[in-house]
């Protein structure tokens, strides 16, 4: 009888594994392979990080910093450079980051002599070290040719934050939404990232990602290019169990809405004007552009527009004038906008702009996304590709953009209201033109007390509607108005549609 060495057995056989990993070839394909795998299984709980590390406070947390000397590819031609997050404080998730080339991948082991961990308390030779990285920053000379400046960082379940140059981090990205506006909101999280060696002349960077889920597990490519604006082309297949199609929100976006021009100013005890990270939502679909300014309204505020086909969409940062923030280190005018695209076919769907109420700027309280019209019991995988372009401009369309939203007291009259629209006067429209104007207005149940009326606004060169409204007796207070406005030549738009939600 053979005598068989198990131990010896399971050794070959784990060395095989490795072998064939190093030897794997990393795309979109490889890694939905894994996705699809996982989907048959139940869903994995995420490794506990040690308890020393889940009890850093704020403040320790950022004691715990990473040597610039240790980033990847720091001493090699390529104008990319990634560092890695350590785990602890709210950045519980570990993630298994590895490096590809055209043939090979390599995890990236954690290593503590990576950090300098200053006063934080928490000690690597001491305690229980993580097995992972938390997240990866990629540094990038966005602005100057010799000034590695954060591009792009990926930290916390899906999100990732991005920056062109002159920018300063705003608004999130995330990989995908779940059941954001239901009684539970998921967050599916990055479990293993492969960054794409770039060439040395190489202006763009690829990032693998595979998501994983309570409902959803998923493959994903980011191709990041950094040109002045900095875009990222996004290609995902999702996989779904238990329903979870149903709840899938594509490419979400998340920001900050304090207050704003449009905000009630009797309850504002802030010293800065307005505070927030995006101040509207565009939408381009259905032959329209749609602009929903966005305020911060107590409770939930759920808005939906119905989109036969969408050609885009994204949270704006529109008011660019540092006057109307005052704020030397938040500089609010220069938050990114981020504007999504789809890459080929979309189904129909609906994009959904979701808020509720906050009294701090800590808290994201604002979340766009498309929400695809799918069959929630789909068996095959589900593709999405768009394009993310983060800038400080908008869009470009010929239309009077909404500028301004003003809602308060009717002049000597405390029963009524008066809503003011600022639009910007394009090139298309002369100024012996503007007499000529009409506006179509939805109250959205409140009562009109008159037709609105549209001016010149001169000093700014501005075309202002106003309208005046009383709200009807009785109405639930958390009631809100839906009211919409266009400006229209001789029957045609002229003018991005205006939604509002209004709560008296």
């Amino acid at each position: 009888m053979i005598k068989i060495n198990r131990s010896l057995l399971v050794f070959c056989a784990l060395s095989t594994l490795q072998a064939q990993q190093e030897r794997n070839q990393i795309t979109l394909d490889a890694v939905a392979s894994e996705a699809r795998a996982l989907i048959e299984q139940p869903a994995r709980t995420p490794e506990a990080l040690p308890q020393e590390l889940q009890s850093l406070n704020y403040d320790q947390y950022r004691e715990i910093r990473f040597r610039p000397s240790e980033a990847l590819w720091w001493n090699t031609d390529s104008k990319f450079r990634v560092e890695f997050f350590h785990p602890g404080h709210l950045f519980n998730d570990q993630v298994k980051i590895y490096e590809a080339s055209d043939t090979h991948a390599q995890e990236i082991p954690f290593m503590k002599n990576a950090f300098d961990y200053g006063n934080s308390g928490y000690d690597p030779g001491f305690f229980t070290k993580p097995k992972a990285y938390s997240g990866i920053r990629v540094k990038y000379p966005v602005n100057k040719q010799d000034v590695y400046d954060e591009l792009i960082v990926f930290l916390g379940s899906s999100y990732f934050r991005a920056l062109g140059a002159g920018q300063d981090f705003g608004l999130s990205l995330r990989g995908l939404s779940m059941n954001t506006i239901g009684d539970q909101e998921d967050f599916p999280r990055f479990t293993k990232l492969w960054l794409k060696k770039p060439q040395a002349d190489s202006k763009r960077l690829t990032v693998f990602a595979l998501l994983e889920g309570e409902k959803v597990t998923g493959a994903y490519r980011f191709d990041i290019r950094p040109q002045g604006i900095t875009q990222i082309d996004v290609h995902a297949r999702l996989f779904f169990r238990d329903g979870g199609a149903s709840e899938v929100g594509i490419a979400p976006l998340t920001s900050m809405f304090v207050h704003g021009e449009n905000s009630n100013r009797t309850s504002i005890t802030d010293w800065r004007p307005e505070v927030h990270d995006s101040d509207g939502m565009l939408v381009h679909a259905n032959n329209e552009w749609t602009w929903f300014p966005i305020e911060n309204l107590p409770g939930q505020t759920i808005q939906r527009l119905p989109t036969a086909k969408l050609r885009g969409f994204g949270l704006l940062q529109r008011d660019r004038d540092f006057r109307n923030y005052k704020d030397l280190e938040a500089n609010y005018q220069r938050r990114p906008s981020a504007w999504i695209e789809p890459i080929g076919k979309w189904s129909t769907g609906e994009v959904v702009l979701y808020t509720f109420g906050t009294d701090t700027e800590a808290t994201d309280n604002v979340t766009a996304f498309w929400k695809p019209d799918i069959d929630a019991s789909i068996q095959d995988s589900a593709e999405f590709a768009y394009r993310i372009t983060l800038q400080t401009k908008d869009p470009t369309h010929e239309l009077a953009k909404v500028l301004e939203t003003r809602v308060g007291q009717r002049t000597l009259d405390s029963t009524a209201r008066t809503v003011i629209i600022e639009f910007s006067r394009p090139e298309s429209i002369e100024l012996d033109e503007i007499d000529g104007l009409s506006v179509g207005f939805e109250y959205g149940g409140a009562e009109a007390i008159e037709a609105p009326i549209i001016q010149y606004n001169e000093p700014e060169d501005r075309i202002r509607v106003f309208a005046n409204f009383k709200t009807a007796q009785g109405r639930q207070p958390e009631s809100p108005y839906k009211m919409s406005a266009q400006l229209l030549r001789e029957g045609h738009q002229v003018s991005e549609r205006w939604n509002y939600t209004w709560k008296h």
